[in-house]
């Protein structure tokens, strides 16, 4: 059973607009910037939440699917000649976050690439701590706005 690191073998944009999130097109992510190089990491958790609906007729404690999703992180370098991320991604951005999680980063999108889109808006970015023997970098949260596909199709 083959396994792979992320490093070197994702490709991650941000797209300001995505007509058809289970579709995207190329030519809607090549509008997008490549943000593969300035990301540290991204956390796209979709944790759920379990409801109690236990009842007195037993002492097991049962429970049903609650909702799920949330909110996205991620954490990126800055830099003194072009800070793009930065600049990219004030508060209040919308767009989407466009994941392929296979082929490598410098290989360019073309259809039927398969990828994970996640409709997303800016809430914070925030600089990162600053200590000896670091490079700078910055922290983004988003808000999930709609539910994210994660088995999109490139058109």
């Amino acid at each position: 059973m083959p396994r792979t690191i992320a490093d070197g073998e994702v490709l991650i944009n941000f797209a300001p607009a995505i007509a058809d999130t289970d579709a995207p097109t190329t030519v809607e992510l090549t509008a997008g910037v490549d943000v593969t190089p300035w990301l540290s990491s991204l956390d796209t958790p979709l944790d759920g939440d379990s409801v109690d609906s236990s009842d007195l007729s037993s002492a097991f404690n049962k429970t049903v699917a609650g909702t799920y999703g949330g909110g996205a992180t991620a954490t990126f370098y800055r830099d003194d000649t072009t800070d793009t991320a930065w600049d990219l991604l004030p508060r209040n951005t919308t767009g989407y976050i466009v994941i392929r999680r296979f082929g490598g980063s410098e290989v360019a999108w073309t259809a039927a690439d398969v990828a994970e889109v996640w409709y997303v808006r800016v809430i914070t970015e925030s600089p990162a701590t600053m200590d000896r023997n670091n490079v700078q970098t910055f922290d983004v949260d988003f808000a999930v706005l709609e539910e994210p596909v994660l088995d999109a199709v490139v058109a």
